[in-house]
């Protein structure tokens, strides 16, 4: 029986990373957390411990003599586990294998490339295929097995079908840099209705999304651009000829001098993207390796795919 409830892995390595980086901020990023969240596990584990580990000021974090005796044992046990997992992960690891993932286009290039690599690197004999589709076929390709797991988001819940949540991303205004909107902090759903919108068809799954939450509000303009790709409204909105709405980590990082973001509010509106799987069956190895690298390395926000 665990006599210290609040210890577990993610609390040992939470001090560990603002131990070794002296920093929250640092350690934040590096463990893909909210600053709340890293702060929360840091409390939990000083009320388990019944000490406090580090003394914060405004520009400072440092340790305390309790966390400076703790650290070593902690980096031991991270350690011991690490090679634990290694060997286990080593014996069981095919020769060869290939593993075929079905993703939106959005998902593919802003949030896999960095887990891909790292990946990769673990498992270079494993042929990764990449099926970059819309939402309606991610979904059927992971129903008829042809895909052993998609990377989406699910508009509606499917019986067959289960998420395992990644990323929170919020929906945001694109609008050009000069125009009126950009002067807000916040923009309301309802402010949109006087200007141009370029909005993505009724078939995909982002305004399927929109359309099912904001039933209530009328917030849609009459005057409408319809698109098949978010990177071609972005275009449009730089080249001046509307606004549009888009998931935060579909807004590359070289677009943002000349096209400006702004939070969209009452209501706030995000999907969550996940790794969508069938609820029958089982992963094969490499895709619960993969399945691992993904959960430990996607972040939980999308401001961290922007840079913010």
């Amino acid at each position: 029986m665990n006599q210290f409830p609040g210890v577990d892995l993610d609390a040992l390595r939470a001090f560990v990373a603002v131990a070794v980086h002296g920093s929250f901020h640092d350690a934040a990023i590096e463990l893909s957390l909210s600053a709340s969240a890293l702060t929360r596990r840091i409390k939990r584990l000083e009320e388990a411990l019944d000490v406090i580990l580090f003394e914060r000021t405004t520009r400072n974090v440092v340790m305390t003599q309790a966390g400076q005796l703790f650290l070593p044992r902690a980096q031991s046990v991270l350690r011991e586990l690490e090679a634990s997992l290694q060997l286990v992960t080593e014996a069981s690891r095919r020769h060869s294998g290939q593993l075929t993932i079905a993703c939106i286009p959005t998902v593919a290039k802003f949030l896999l490339p960095k887990i891909i690599g790292n990946y990769h690197r673990r498992r270079p004999e494993v042929r990764l295929r990449l099926i970059e589709t819309n939402l309606a076929t991610v979904t059927r390709r992971v129903s008829d097995g042809d895909a052993e797991f998609g990377i989406a988001f699910l508009v509606n819940e499917t019986p067959e079908l289960a998420i395992d949540e990644l990323l929170t991303d919020p929906y945001v205004l694109a609008c050009p840099i000069d125009h009126p909107l950009a002067a807000r902090e916040t923009v309301a759903w309802r402010e949109l209705r006087p200007w141009p919108l370029i909005v993505s068809g009724t078939t995909s799954g982002n305004r399927r999304m929109l359309d099912a939450a904001l039933r209530d509000i009328d917030w849609r303009p009459d005057r409408l651009i319809e698109i098949e790709h978010l990177t071609t409204s972005l275009g449009l909105v730089e080249a001046g000829l509307g606004i549009s709405i888009i998931p935060r980590c579909a807004m590359p990082r070289d677009t943002q001098a000349r096209i400006a973001i702004r939070p969209l509010v009452e209501p706030t509106v995000a999907r969550t993207i996940g790794l969508i799987r069938r609820r029958e069956g089982t992963l094969s190895p490499v895709a619960r390796d993969f399945r691992l690298t993904l959960r430990r390395m996607a972040p939980l926000d999308a401001s961290y795919l922007s840079g913010e």
